[in-house]
């Protein structure tokens, strides 16, 4: 019968032994894969995250992307924020420019701003908004919704894998019931698909990050162009919103009539808020709040209402609210404090010379009236602390210690048998020599050793040696390997025992920056893409502001 199957007979037993600890290896690598993945239980350090309390004060500061790759400008921001005690920041995310390409991203401008926060604790909100060129329908600019929702919803899936635990939460685009910010024009069931995809894919990421739906702007509605906000909400539970959403968030602007007044004014910013937790409490969402992403007043455009004594009266009458969530006021500083014509350019509670206005100590005076939680830096990440994780890594191991052991023992038993020196084989002859005829014969008294394998012994007669080996330490498994000692009929000799040894491997660790922005709004302002020419970066406007006959819509920063 011809042999099918090679004798091992002929395979040397280093080879043998080689073969099967490779065997072994794989077995070991099969096994490993079969344990519990604990990817999801990775402790996720969250020291930045945002107060829903109606005190909290943030800043949006969609103004810092344009300054994303100027470290010392994004400190110098954070700086003159953190001087007013506030401790929570809005930053713009372009979905556009971050991924100009599908899964080509371009994180490093939102690194830089979520890092330099993460760094001082500083809670993040990101809004996400604007359209990347090859996720949208031809003759379209960056605020037309997406063709597929799905490829929204897979942006903020990576967004918040990358910056989990640095974004505390995360803003689905922005004042969408206006066709400035959503092209056409307003679409609440086009957005609530939307807001779905996007919620879906964060939370898989980052169970801790909230999601804030809606994002409307005060305004009434007026033709296809605008939505009052009111109505956008009800035909946003209406496409099934319900359940895809942990707040929702309102930009209240008025610019000349104070907020608390607006209490018996239809369609004030203070009576749309009204009205759209009435919606809530009517939808079983009463238990949820209303966040307002943006409110702020110009200083450098004429007829309107001093900007101290307004944002004063906001703060004041917001916290007040039952259903109040966070405020964030625009802006940081000035973008030309010079400018008297446009309202965008005079928002800053600082100059753009950085002066402080006196509604810089209108906010700082509020912070100290109702601290403010956050303001930790980031602290390295913690090991994982899920039960499952520490049994998965026991049981690994435990694998590996036991097969580790058979290897060794297979290679101990295939090692080549120790050659005898001549030194050796002439002491074993003369000891079994009779010393004389009369006198009784002696043999040598032989005495086993342990012995290493594969190394002779020494010829010298010495006592008997003792070997006790201390278990082999190491971080990640530890195993001991002792050769099994043998009994010779040599004279006593020399043994040669190896020390155990301890392997131990520092475990690597790999941190991945992450990055968050704001909504980019429509303004004459726009950055070029450096990847895609046809990809706008995302700009930000204000329109003009509602008035208490007809208020009218406000842009979207």
């Amino acid at each position: 019968m011809r042999r099918l199957v090679p004798s091992l007979s002929h395979t040397s037993p280093t080879a043998l032994a080689a073969a099967v600890f490779a065997l072994l290896m794989f077995c070991a690598v099969a096994g490993a894969a079969l344990l519990p993945n604990s990817r999801a239980a990775i402790a996720i350090v969250d020291t930045a995250s945002i107060s829903d309390s109606s005190t909290t004060v943030g800043i949006s500061d969609n103004d810092m992307y344009f300054e994303s790759t100027d470290p010392a400008e994004i400190a110098k921001r954070l700086d003159e924020m953190q001087s007013l005690g506030v401790k929570n920041i809005r930053l713009a995310i372009p979905w556009a420019t971050v991924e100009p390409a599908q899964g080509q991203f371009d994180w490093t401008p939102i690194d830089n701003m979520v890092n330099a926060a993460a760094a001082r604790g500083i809670g993040v909100l990101g809004v996400i908004n604007t359209t990347p060129t090859w996720a949208r329908g031809t003759y379209t600019n960056v605020y037309a919704p997406p063709d597929d929702p799905a490829n929204f919803g897979a942006f903020a899936g990576a967004l918040a894998a990358r910056y989990s635990g640095k974004v505390s939460a995360y803003e689905v685009w922005n004042e969408p019931n206006a066709a400035f910010a959503y092209q056409p024009g307003p679409d609440p069931a086009g957005y609530t698909a939307l807001l779905k995809s996007a919620y879906t894919a964060i939370k898989s990421a980052d169970p801790q990050a909230q999601v804030i739906g809606a994002v409307v702007g005060a305004t009434v509605s007026w033709g296809s162009w605008t939505l009052n906000p009111v109505d956008f909400v009800q035909q946003m539970y209406a496409a099934g919103a319900k359940g895809y959403f942990d707040a929702l968030s309102f930009h209240p602007y008025q610019w000349t009539l104070p907020f608390s007044s607006g209490a018996l004014v239809p369609n004030s910013p203070l009576d749309q808020a009204n009205r759209i937790y009435q919606l809530m409490q009517a939808n079983g969402d009463g238990t949820k709040k209303i966040w307002s992403s943006e409110y702020g007043v110009p200083t450098g455009v004429p007829n309107v209402g001093n900007q101290a004594s307004m944002i004063n009266d906001f703060l004041t009458t917001w916290s007040n609210l039952s259903y109040a969530g966070p405020t964030f006021l625009y802006t940081l500083v000035d973008r030309d404090s010079s400018n008297t014509w446009d309202p965008e350019a005079t928002f800053g509670l600082f100059t753009d010379s950085w002066v402080a206005k006196a509604a810089a100590q209108v906010v700082k005076d509020f912070i100290a009236a109702h601290p403010q939680t956050g303001g930790s830096p980031t602290p390295p990440p913690t090991p994982p602390t899920n039960p499952l994780d520490a049994w998965a890594q026991a049981v690994q191991a435990a694998i590996q210690a036991w097969l580790k052991s058979i290897a060794d023992a297979i290679a101990a038993a295939f090692a080549p048998a120790p050659q005898a020196t001549t030194a050796q084989t002439l002491a074993a002859a003369a000891t079994t020599t009779t010393t004389s005829s009369s006198a009784p014969t002696t043999t040598s008294s032989s005495s086993s050793a342990p012995t290493t394998t594969g190394e002779p012994v020494a010829a010298a007669l010495v006592a008997p040696s003792t070997t006790t080996s201390a278990p082999a330490t190491t971080t990640s498994t530890a195993t001991t390997s002792a050769a099994t000692p043998t009994t010779t009929s040599a004279p006593p000799a020399t043994s040669t025992t190896s020390a155990p040894t301890t392997t131990s491997s520092a475990p690597t660790t790999t941190t991945a920056p992450a990055t968050s922005s704001t909504t980019a709004v429509a303004t004459t302002t726009s950055v070029a893409t450096s990847t895609t020419p046809s990809t706008a970066a995302p700009s930000s406007t204000s329109s003009a502001p509602t008035t208490q006959q007809t208020p009218a819509t406000t842009a979207a920063h």
